[in-house]
């Protein structure tokens, strides 16, 4: 094979990209075990820019492999566990843009399926108010309970981040964490992958979930201060 022959002819098919199709195929079937004549039908990549994501996704330990030394020549087999499947989600959702959708819907593969079915258009304070209220209703206090266990939050605050109209700081939302018995951390990172990717981080070309997911935080919590600063130099000339 000539140097030329392993450039992609399709410009759009980055290095994170050709990974977006890979885990969307994953995703879309968790614990299957996959041979590399399969996946090469399912992303319709060359065998080197497979091979490369495969490498790539195992190393990292994202992917389990297991060979078949029975047959001949022997076959790699591929699989995503279970356990894998946020960090996987994190992953495809730094890919995700208008034209991965575009590969993945030639290829026949659904991203918003690989993605959990949740809408990605929602603002991350959004999606972290559900996850908030959903670790609080599975770990059963009230508002009035969790407000009482954290005396630095009221309950109209702790309703407002619930809302989406707030966002707890980090130590917040850490202690928040600690009464409702759940990683801070998932909770974080799983808000991420359910909002709109923040083109201020994907500037930054993060690739680490967590610290990307730290980042999409720190730059919603901004946001709603500048937000904030605005409305109140609003207030008293409209007054």
């Amino acid at each position: 094979m000539r140097i030329a022959d392993r450039i992609a002819k399709d410009g759009r098919l980055s290095w994170q990209r050709k990974g977006g199709v890979v885990l969307a195929a994953f995703l879309e079937r968790v614990s299957t075990e996959h041979t590399v004549a399969r996946l090469l039908e399912l992303t319709r990549l060359t065998h080197p820019d497979l091979l490369n994501q495969l490498r790539r996704f195992t190393k990292v330990g994202l992917l389990c492999r297991r060979t078949d030394l029975e047959t001949f020549p022997a076959e790699d087999h591929f699989w995503l566990l279970g356990e894998s499947v946020q960090r996987a989600r994190a992953l495809l959702q730094q890919a995700d843009d208008g034209d991965l959708r575009e590969l993945a819907e030639e290829r026949g593969l659904d991203i918003d399926r690989a993605l959990g079915n949740f809408s990605t258009q929602q603002p991350y304070p959004v999606a972290l108010g559900k996850a908030l209220r959903d670790a609080r209703i599975a770990a059963g206090p009230s508002q009035a309970e969790v407000s009482a266990k954290v005396p630095t939050l009221s309950v109209s605050q702790l309703s407002q981040m619930e809302n989406g109209k707030a966002l707890p700081t980090l130590i917040t939302l850490a202690e928040l964490a600690l009464v409702y018995g759940v990683d801070p951390v998932e909770l974080i990172v799983r808000s991420t992958c359910k909002s709109k990717a923040d083109r201020q981080v994907q500037v930054l070309k993060i690739a680490e979930p967590t610290f990307r997911a730290v980042l999409t935080h720190k730059f919603a919590e901004r946001r709603l201060r500048e937000a904030a600063r605005t409305k109140a130099l609003i207030r008293p000339q409209s007054s």
